[in-house]
């Protein structure tokens, strides 16, 4: 695993929850023995954190900002390719004689590229590394589901980019060779605010094509009890927020 792999990690398991809203509680508690109400009011605030974020009604406070900013696409306009961004992998898999396979949110994606390739006829490029330290990349992963079980053919497989950064340099790399400058840009509703600010800053001319929207469903009671699936879509927006705030510094 590449350091700067391990660092983002370590960075954010620290803050993403939960683990920022247990800090909160530990240093409140802390501070408790010297401040008595300023502690035990950052330990609450910790656990009102905890509890709000495990909740989709909480959840969706993080995720609707990030996917009210691109619609679904609604034309292909003069797009001349089409760009998929990998998201990790199911490691190990056992029905599928222990090979690496494409993540369940990397499989959305996958769905929605071969869904527009069909309807346009645009050749299509993988993009992912192998961060984690596997041998296999996510692109080449993601190149054996599309031809396997979508009936999609891939042109291009760059498998070495770790980050969403790297994704759209190197990207770019190999479509302007081939001429190619306009592209539509699937990833998950969620990830496409921060990647479309990477592959402008790559020089492409990316058109947003969004899929797994979480914000659209309907409305239940269920929304307001907490659950840990809650919480993982908390952290997913919330690590969204962080990196694109990391970009705007960088």
């Amino acid at each position: 695993m590449p350091f700067s792999v391990l660092v983002s990690a370590i960075a954010s398991a620290l803050l993403l929850p939960p683990a920022n809203s247990l800090l909160l509680c530990a240093a409140g508690l802390l501070l408790r023995r010297r401040w008595r109400r300023s502690g035990t009011l950052l330990a609450l605030l910790g656990a009102a954190m905890l509890l709000v974020l495990s909740t989709r009604a909480g959840a969706m406070l993080l995720v609707r900002p990030l996917e009210d900013q691109y619609p679904p696409l609604a034309a292909a306009g003069d797009a001349q390719a089409i760009v998929i961004l990998g998201a990790s992998r199911l490691s190990n898999a056992p029905e599928y004689g222990h090979d690496d396979e494409t993540s369940m949110v990397g499989l959305k994606r996958l769905q929605y590229g071969a869904y527009l390739q069909r309807k346009t006829g645009l050749p299509i490029l993988v993009s992912g590394g192998n961060p984690d330290g596997s041998p296999e990349s996510e692109a080449a992963l993601m190149a054996r589901t599309l031809r396997r079980d979508l009936g999609a053919e891939v042109r291009w497989e760059e498998g070495r980019s770790n980050t969403t950064y790297d994704n759209a340099v190197m990207s770019a790399g190999m479509l302007k060779a081939a001429g190619i400058d306009r592209i539509l840009l699937v990833t998950d509703a969620i990830h496409m605010p921060r990647s479309m600010r990477a592959f402008a800053g790559a020089g492409l001319n990316a058109t947003p094509a969004p899929t797994l929207f979480t914000s659209t469903a309907r409305a239940r009671l269920t929304d307001y009890f907490p659950a840990a699936s809650n919480l993982q879509l908390s952290s997913y927006a919330m690590r969204e927020w962080i990196g694109q705030l990391w970009y705007r510094i960088r």
